[in-house]
């Protein structure tokens, strides 16, 4: 499993073991005559039991628990060839689907953990920031109450974001009370995707040291305008970021029915191990001196297949950094509205 298993090379020999003794002693069990056991994972825990741990104590990843059980179960079959065990097609049918529901009952227990272990962060960094951000707010419309005057400008933008934060978080719960599957369609509006884009680098400019420079063609498309906004600001805050204070350009630009919204930068290059896990939640890239959360880019990726596209990462040392948008103008068949 070492040598073959990224996830389990530091792993200690306990943990490694896991529930795994527990299971291959039922598969002798299902395959005993006189023990009531239809197969290795009936009326048992075992395989849920190996799924929470792996989740809780280990850095696996769900295909690892698969192939976990894979090698296990080829290594079995391979030292009862080898000691000149026959198996029955009966025999082989037991242990073909003691592996199959032990595999099925294991990941069902790993991604369940570690969806509440994603939602309890997130709902903890959402109830917790709504406290500072409500004294923003009072702060701020007491400030354009009391003191009228030459900094109304700079209140009333303060006061815009603070509310602005505000339905983002309880978009945010509202997201978390249940599966992406079973979420509600988006509310859809005409945008153009060129001034959104427009607004995004204005508040760049406002925010960062970076410049953020806006080009493109007008596009009009049916989108929910909040969700598009957060995503071009997440990819273009993160340009920013991660471009070292040098230059942000967002594109927008159609083609055959699709909307392509490009944000670039010439940052350091993203390397290709962190790459198949960018999208990912909490992942934030242990190297990087950066700090954030690890929940913008599964959020851009989020609003992309909710809207019917994706979202693509090109980057190179040359070329540097681009993230695009890529979805279809019309979302109304992808969040029909009843």
């Amino acid at each position: 499993m070492r040598s073959l298993i990224p996830g389990a090379d530091e792993v200690s020999h306990p943990v490694l073991l896991d529930t795994l003794p527990l299971f291959y002693g039922n598969i002798a069990e299902a395959l005993s005559p006189g023990f009531d056991r239809e197969n290795a994972a009936a009326d048992s825990s075992a395989a849920t039991g190996h799924g929470s741990e792996r989740a809780r104590t280990t850095e696996y990843k769900a295909v690892e628990i698969v192939y976990e059980y894979q090698l296990l179960r080829d290594a079995l079959l391979e030292v009862a060839h080898a000691r000149g065990i026959r198996f029955s097609d009966e025999e082989l049918r037991i242990i073909g689907s003691s592996f199959d529901q032990a595999i099925r009952d294991a990941i069902e227990e790993f991604t369940a953990l570690q969806r509440a272990f994603r939602q309890r962060v997130a709902a903890s960094l959402t109830h917790d920031m709504r406290s500072p951000l409500s004294v923003i707010i009072s702060g701020a419309e007491l400030l354009l109450a009391a003191h009228p005057g030459k900094s109304d400008k700079i209140v009333r933008k303060i006061l815009d974001n603070g509310l602005r934060l505000e339905r983002m978080f309880q978009e945010q719960l509202d997201a978390l009370s249940q599966p992406t599957a079973q979420a509600a369609p988006l509310a859809l509006a005409q945008v153009d995707a060129l001034a959104l884009a427009v607004k995004v680098g204005e508040h760049v400019n406002d925010t960062t040291p970076a410049h953020c420079e806006v080009s493109g063609e007008a596009v009009v498309g049916w989108w929910n305008e909040s969700a598009m906004r957060r995503a071009l600001e997440n990819l273009a805050l993160n340009a920013a970021k991660y471009g070292d204070g040098k230059q942000v350009s967002l594109n927008v630009a159609q083609t055959h029915g699709r909307v392509i919204i490009s944000v670039h930068n010439f940052g350091n290059p993203i390397p290709d191990e962190r790459r198949k896990d960018i999208f990912e939640y909490l992942n934030r890239g242990e190297e990087s001196d950066k700090t954030g959360w690890g929940i913008g880019l599964p959020f851009v990726q989020e609003v992309a297949k909710r809207h019917g596209g994706t979202v693509v990462l090109d980057s190179s040392e040359q070329a540097g950094t681009t993230f695009t948008l890529d979805i279809p103008i019309d979302g109304r068949e992808f969040n029909p509205q009843g």
